[in-house]
């Protein structure tokens, strides 16, 4: 697991830092010792100020570009986690949208796994 380690999608200008991102258990590092965005599997994204309109445009459609599993956009400010999975053609085919207080569910995915969001802040 990573955090804030950048990675180059495909496109201009996609050098990106996911705030934490989940390359493939064999991943290795590039020479400039990075990751390839293909070992990527998983990203994940909190908005902050200022950062939502790259958070739900260049940045999720790179990552669903690049074929990243799942991607997830937790907005304290609409109190809501957005999950993304089924990513073809540059977008994902399916969004899941949980309010804060629930459980994300993403055992549908090759994580397996629940998370529960009632601890989530919102701003």
């Amino acid at each position: 697991m990573l955090s804030d380690v950048r990675i180059d999608y495909p496109g201009d200008l996609n050098g990106l830092c996911s705030d934490v991102a989940l390359v493939a258990e064999k991943a290795e590092r590039t020479k400039q010792g990075g990751f390839l965005c293909e070992d990527v599997e998983f990203v994940a994204e909190v908005i902050s100020r200022g950062t939502g309109q790259n958070d739900y445009g260049p940045k999720k459609a790179a990552y669903a570009t690049a074929g990243v599993a799942v991607c997830l956009i937790v907005d304290p400010y609409q109190g809501k986690c957005h999950a993304y999975t089924q990513p073809k053609d540059g977008g994902y085919h399916v969004e899941a949208n949980v309010d804060f207080e629930e459980e994300v569910d993403l055992t549908h995915t090759f994580l397996g796994l629940t998370f529960d969001t009632s601890d989530f802040a919102r701003d």
